[in-house]
């Protein structure tokens, strides 16, 4: 059994007067076997997962604190490869600061952990925000991503997905970057900040 843990980082400073009214600008990424996975955006078709060293996640955020979520009996191996499947959904280019943002990807891998929900306030402000959408300038946020629409299927999107297929082949035995770049073994506290997964 592994502990796993939930780390909370302020975004804004104005998080030290909301946080007591339960909303704020918050990052937060999972830790577990001393290594901390998190998710964020970037412009590519693939995992926007990363691994950082406990506490210490990249940019501008400064750490709140820390929440123990539970035990896990998953080994590190399996854990490497949960997030590796987890990046396959949690690409680069589907992050979305509203609706698929590092909070998002946090409580997911949680409950997949250790069967329990990060808890609400850490991604409530994103919540009321799709909410009153119309009323946040549209510059401050991309356009919210509607459930029902369907892609439209066309010649490049059978070409996609074969790409696909063939990115989740076994003899490439990989989806994303976590798989290139951080093996089992190296997931140690002494992981390199920002490592991309």
């Amino acid at each position: 059994m592994a502990p796993v843990v939930l780390n909370i980082y302020d975004l804004a400073p104005q998080n030290s007067w909301t946080y007591w009214c339960g909303v704020g600008i918050f990052h937060s990424g999972v830790e577990v076997f001393g290594v901390e996975y998190a998710y964020g955006g970037h412009d590519y078709d693939y995992s926007g997962v990363f691994a950082t060293n406990p506490r210490d996640a990249p940019g501008q955020v400064v750490y709140r604190e820390s929440i123990p979520m539970g035990e896990t009996d998953l080994t590190q191996q399996e854990i490497h490869h949960l997030v590796q499947r987890m990046g396959n959904e949690y690409k680069g280019n589907n992050y979305h600061l509203l609706q698929r943002n590092c909070n998002h990807f946090a409580n997911d891998l949680c409950r997949q952990l250790v069967g329990k929900e990060a808890p609400t306030w850490i991604n409530r402000l994103a919540g009321i925000a799709v909410m009153l959408h119309c009323l946040i300038p549209t510059s401050w946020v991309p356009p919210l991503q509607t459930p029902s629409a369907a892609p439209i299927l066309g010649d490049t999107a059978v070409i996609r997905r074969e790409e696909d297929k063939a990115l989740l082949s076994p003899a490439g035995q990989r989806s994303d970057v976590y798989g290139e770049r951080l093996q089992p073994a190296a997931m140690l506290p002494s992981v390199a900040s920002g490592t991309r997964i």
